[in-house]
């Protein structure tokens, strides 16, 4: 009987094999944008969203930046004037500060000026993490990282999401460097998209880690003065009647397009024509994931251990699954579970046990080629969310398989 392979030979055939189809992945995703640059151009998809909110407020039309009607109108001057409805720009003004300047530039040029900003904030990813995982994998993650269909998504649309994924490892670093404060911060910053910020909050509210709470509220009370000024009270009033009909499918709300608990629940339920019960359905398995999030996260967590590392990944996951609205774009923030968790899988010297293998099969599967792509086209990519919950189990036992006690190593 031959004998096992050892680890490093284990690794590197995996690591020969995955990083061969992350290329043909970045390509074949690269090449699906190359057929795409000219409704780029033409404002087809959710930058001009932005733009046209910049513009309005750079108009001094603040108190009208959630006016549909207004919104319409600008949107027609960018390109998409032969759609018969509004990309509602429905977000809090503040966030609009960052694109301020870029909106006095032609469209196309903004689009592009967005893109490059995006792509310095991956590279500062990368930069930030590359100190917690293991330096002799980092182009693979590297790698990983840009051939990541919500990447090459965000950055086509030209959405936020990258935003989102930098001030959570930001969050990550500054709470491994007991940054408590700065991690509030940093949060609060997050509050444009707030169900990617608010359960990793309510995990800090219940582990009293008062000072990043605090530095969250105060934060947040600042931007919210910020935006009041930009918008009014009417503004701010308006924005309210833009979330309200969010809880209903419709117009800007496709739960079968959704990669996350209320995706796979509606693409579920609709098959049996049960598709009314997706809100409470949904609820009920939010909440029981992240009780079970917070069970794996004990209060004496220490953040210098490689363990607090999978506790923040899996709550990553988490809030990507139970995240009431999430699109495909917004799936970028699960790139720091999927680092953390192959970073610890990289290390294993030991045969691989079942849940790595399982682990490693949930990575080949998410970038497999074109397969978004397909399910997108058919307007049922709420299916590919089916990898969610399985990372979710297989993280849960990597964790409560490395007890605190046996704190896999310690960064000082």
């Amino acid at each position: 009987m031959n004998s096992p392979p050892g680890a490093p030979e284990r690794h590197r055939a995996f690591k020969l094999a995955f990083v061969s189809l992350l290329i043909f992945s970045l390509f074949a995703q690269c090449a699906v944008v190359w057929t795409q640059l000219e409704d780029i151009r033409d404002g087809y998809f959710d930058f001009v969203l932005y733009y046209s909110a910049a513009n309005i407020f750079n108009d001094g039309k603040g108190d009208q930046l959630y006016n549909l009607e207004v919104q319409k109108n600008y949107q027609k001057q960018f390109g998409a004037g032969y759609k018969d409805w509004v990309l509602p720009f429905n977000h809090p003004p503040y966030e609009l500060l960052a694109l301020l300047g870029i909106a006095k530039f032609s469209f196309p040029v903004a689009h592009a000026l967005w893109a490059a900003i995006n792509i310095f904030l991956l590279t500062l990813i990368l930069i930030r993490i590359f100190p917690f995982v293991d330096a002799s994998h980092r182009t693979l993650f590297a790698l990983m990282l840009f051939a990541y269909f919500p990447t090459i998504t965000a950055l086509k649309m030209g959405q936020d999401s990258i935003v989102t994924t930098f001030l959570l490892v930001e969050t990550f670093v500054s709470l491994k460097h007991r940054r408590y404060a700065i991690a509030g911060g940093l949060l609060a910053l997050g509050l444009y998209k707030p169900q990617f910020v608010l359960p990793l909050v309510g995990i800090l509210l219940l582990h009293r880690r008062w000072s990043s709470v605090l530095s969250f509220l105060f934060t947040g009370l600042w931007l919210g003065a910020i935006s009041l000024a930009m918008a009014g009270w009417n503004g701010l009033t308006g924005l309210v009647s833009l979330w309200l009909p969010m809880v209903k499918r419709g117009h800007v709300v496709w739960p079968e397009l959704m990669t996350n608990l209320r995706g796979l629940v509606y693409v579920i339920l609709d098959l049996a024509g049960l598709s009314e019960a997706t809100n409470i359905l949904t609820l009920v398995l939010s909440i029981s994931t992240y009780i079970i999030t917070l069970r794996m996260w004990p209060r004496s967590a220490d953040e210098r251990t490689e363990l607090f590392d999978l506790r923040f990944a899996l709550a990553v996951v988490t809030t990507a699954l139970v995240s009431f609205h999430l699109y495909s774009y917004d799936g970028t923030v699960l790139i720091i579970p999927l680092t953390i968790m192959l970073n610890r899988v990289l290390k294993e010297p030991n045969p691989y046990p079942v849940r790595h293998r399982v682990f490693l099969a949930i990575l080949i599967v998410a970038f497999l080629p074109l397969v978004p792509n397909v399910l997108l086209s058919a307007a049922i990519l709420a299916w590919w969310a089916l990898l969610l919950p399985v990372l979710f189990v297989v993280m849960v036992i990597e964790i409560w398989r490395r007890p605190a006690s046996a704190a896999l190593s310690v960064r000082t």
